[in-house]
């Protein structure tokens, strides 16, 4: 004997009920106590994904993080609606004496087709889903994706927007996002390549270029760790180049790039050496 069956039983026992309207009553309570578990479940998980995923009141989160957690948020919490909405409903079809069966087939076959049809679209909500969740990229990160190099200025669940260099804004879905370079993360690595005379002391350039790093290195503090002067990177002609790197925060490198070439400019001017595009 099934739950339902027990339950009616009990009832006969416990009333004086018609025997015949004691299976009716009590596919009716186990509905509203079917239901009611459901709606206790779903409440319990709606709250856990508020906890989870909003910051508290006292918790300091940048822009991304906080647009990154409402998108969550709003999105577990309409897969959790319709998922145990669906489940809700194939539970109260199957106490009415409905065939289930055969509205699960018709779903999945429904599914599928909605499926093949949209592949694109679930692709980029997927992957939308998963840039969210992981943070690999913020809202002001420079990025370059698809061969096209800017700014993050907005990250949806199903596309992101690039500010590109000349001002245009380019929208990427995220499917396409598959593979793409973060210039903002963590931290960079300035490299500066000054080509000079051959006839120039390599120790002395070396001295220079090293001190050149030094003196910008004490002057703004953006550098992370002591600047080095690498050495001879290559041969170009009748000049040989040389290297200075730094590892700065990645949103100092473009003005410590230009910062170091023009300090580089005066100290070989003053060498009186000629420098020349390596």
């Amino acid at each position: 004997m099934n739950i339902e069956g027990e339950l009616a039983a009990l009832i006969r026992r416990l009333t004086s009920i018609d025997p015949d309207i004691a299976p009716v009553v009590a596919r009716v309570v186990t509905i509203i106590l079917t239901v009611s578990a459901i709606l206790v479940a779903y409440r319990i998980i709606l709250r856990t994904l508020e906890r989870w995923l909003t910051p508290r009141p006292d918790e300091e989160r940048s822009p991304f993080h906080l647009v990154r957690s409402r998108t969550l948020v709003s999105l577990l919490m309409n897969l959790t609606h319709w998922f145990f909405g669906f489940i809700l409903l194939v539970t109260v079809l199957r106490e009415l004496g409905v065939d289930v069966r055969a509205l699960l087939v018709s779903a999945g076959v429904v599914g599928v087709a909605l499926g093949l049809g949209a592949q694109s679209l679930v692709k980029d909500i997927i992957t939308g889903f998963f840039i969210l969740f992981e943070g690999l990229i913020a809202v002001g990160d420079t990025v370059e994706a698809g061969g096209y190099r800017g700014t993050i200025e907005a990250i949806g669940i199903r596309v992101t927007k690039l500010r590109l260099l000349d001002g245009s804004l380019r929208v990427i879905p995220n499917g396409e996002l598959t593979s793409f370079t973060n210039f903002s993360a963590g931290w960079a690595r300035v490299m500066v390549d000054v080509a000079v005379s051959k006839d120039i002391p390599v120790e002395q350039a070396l001295t220079v270029l090293r001190q050149v790093g030094e003196e910008w290195a004490s002057a703004s503090g953006a550098a992370l760790e002591p600047p080095e002067a690498q050495g001879i990177i290559k041969f170009s002609g009748d000049n040989m180049v040389l290297r200075l790197i730094a590892k700065v925060d990645p949103t100092r490198r473009f003005d410590a790039e230009v910062e170091l070439r023009r300090r580089i400019k005066d100290a070989f001017d003053r060498e009186r050496w000629h420098v020349s595009a390596p």
